[in-house]
Formats: structure tokens, C-alpha cells, sequence
């Protein structure tokens, strides 16, 4: 039996959507190599009764992996695997939506602290709020799936509004705006990115292993909704020597 790959080992945590999870089952499977590129996928409701999910949840997942470019479906053929995930070890990238999801599926973002806290000074001004603003704030290292140090910092921002999107989790494997965005109904429809040179705090150098006020690389995204909304503003602080980003300049 075709399906018998995707065996049912998915023990379901709390505070992630069952399809996000059944995504991520399918991927490790496609990394691992059971789907190679170019074979199909069981169809939808052979692999929903190995999974002990609902066929929605497959379709769900399914369109999570296509949205990624990672497989692809045609009438009458099946659902088919399509390329291979790039390796974020070697890399940083993030010139996509699909290239965020990507990116929090192979990592792990560990809330170390978490409370309601006011946007005041040049965070406010870095946000685009105005000061005193209160935000929902969570803050831990993310590390790369399977390691024991972690590679950057986090820090996040949320509108107080959706503060129940975050409670439960301490590990977050996903990425969160998508959580808001199923959380709100309301698509993000812009992501602003900001990369600069700073002198790491103390805190972020005692997880990243550097001295206080070492030369480090800051990214901040802002998570913009209708209306001009901000959703989210999540900040990665990396160490300068180990920091690389890559984009792809293309001419018209």
C-alpha cells in the first residue's frame, strides 16, 4: 500500500493547527527522501485515514506544501512532488512568503519571556506606532531543528488583540503571522524588512555566546494588515560574524 509511507507517528501538540503540522509531517517525508521529486503523493483520503485526520486537513496541508512551490496537483494525475528543500544551514534568505515559512519550519523559537509592554523611544519609532502603545511581547532564541545552541534572538511584538494565538505555545515551529492571519481571517498584505549593524545587548549575547555589546546584525519585519494594521513586529538579532543574507537582483 502506497500510503503505508506516511504511517501514523504524528503525536499532536496543542496551540498548532493540526493541517500545519500534518505539512510539516509531509515535508520531513519528502526530505527524508520516501517521496522523492517527481513521485505522487497517496490521494487525499488514503493518506487522511493513515493520519487519523480529516481529508480537509490533508487538503489544508497540501496547500500549505503548494503554496511553498514544493508539490503541485493536476486533474487526474494526483498531487506531485516537485523540488527539494534548500538547506538554511548554508544560507539566509527570505525574499518570500514561502521562503518565511520555510524558514520557521526548520527552526524552533523558544519563548523564554513573555508579557504586555509599552512602545516608547526608538522601538516605537522603529515600529511605526505611536509611543505607549501596548503590545503583547515574547522574546527566546531560535535554534535550528536538533540543535543545542541557538544561531539568533527573538523578539515579537503582537497586537494585544491576538495574544490567545501564543498562549500555550513555548516552542514555536511554525511561522507566527500565519498564525495571526488564521487567527484574524485577514490576509498580511505586506511585510516590511529592515536590516541593520547594532552592539548586541547583554541578554541577546549571553544566548548567542558573545560579549555584551558585540557587533551583531539586526532584522526587524513589520506585518502589515488592512488598514494599514500592525499585526506583528518581529526582531532576530544575529552575531556579525556568523550573519550572511542573500538576495537575487533580477534585471527587466
Amino acid at each position: 500500500m502506497a500510503g503505508q509511507a506516511a504511517e501514523k507517528v504524528l503525536s499532536f501538540e496543542t496551540g498548532t493547527p493540526r493541517y500545519i503540522q500534518v505539512a510539516q509531517h509531509l515535508q520531513k517525508l519528502i526530505d527524508e527522501g520516501t517521496y522523492s521529486v517527481g513521485t505522487l503523493l497517496p490521494p487525499e483520503a488514503e493518506l487522511a485515514e493513515i493520519l487519523g485526520v480529516s481529508r480537509h486537513t490533508v487538503r489544508q496541508a497540501i496547500g500549505q506544501l503548494r503554496t511553498r512551490g514544493v508539490l503541485s496537483a493536476r486533474k487526474g494525475v494526483g498531487t506531485r512532488v516537485e523540488k527539494p528543500e534548500d538547506d538554511w544551514r548554508s544560507r539566509f534568505t527570505a525574499n518570500s512568503r514561502g521562503g518565511l515559512f520555510d524558514f520557521a519550519r526548520t527552526t524552533e523559537l523558544h519563548f523564554k519571556s513573555r508579557g504586555t509592554v509599552e512602545a516608547r523611544g526608538q522601538v516605537a519609532a522603529e515600529m511605526g506606532v505611536r509611543p505607549g502603545r501596548k503590545f503583547h511581547y515574547l522574546a527566546g532564541p531560535r535554534y535550528y531543528a536538533g540543535d543545542d545552541k541557538p544561531f539568533c534572538y527573538n523578539e515579537v511584538y503582537l497586537d494585544p488583540r491576538l495574544k490567545d494565538v501564543v498562549d500555550g505555545i513555548d516552542i514555536l515551529r511554525v511561522a507566527l503571522f500565519m498564525l495571526v492571519e488564521n487567527k484574524t481571517g485577514e490576509r498580511v498584505k505586506e511585510i516590511q524588512q529592515d536590516i541593520r549593524a547594532v552592539h548586541l545587548p547583554a541578554e541577546v549575547a549571553g544566548w548567542l555566546g558573545r560579549a555584551p555589546g558585540a557587533l551583531g546584525m539586526k532584522l526587524s519585519r513589520r506585518y502589515i494588515g488592512s488598514g494599514s494594521r500592525l499585526l506583528e513586529y518581529a526582531v532576530q538579532y544575529y552575531p556579525g560574524d556568523s550573519f550572511a543574507y542573500h538576495t537575487v537582483l533580477s534585471s527587466t
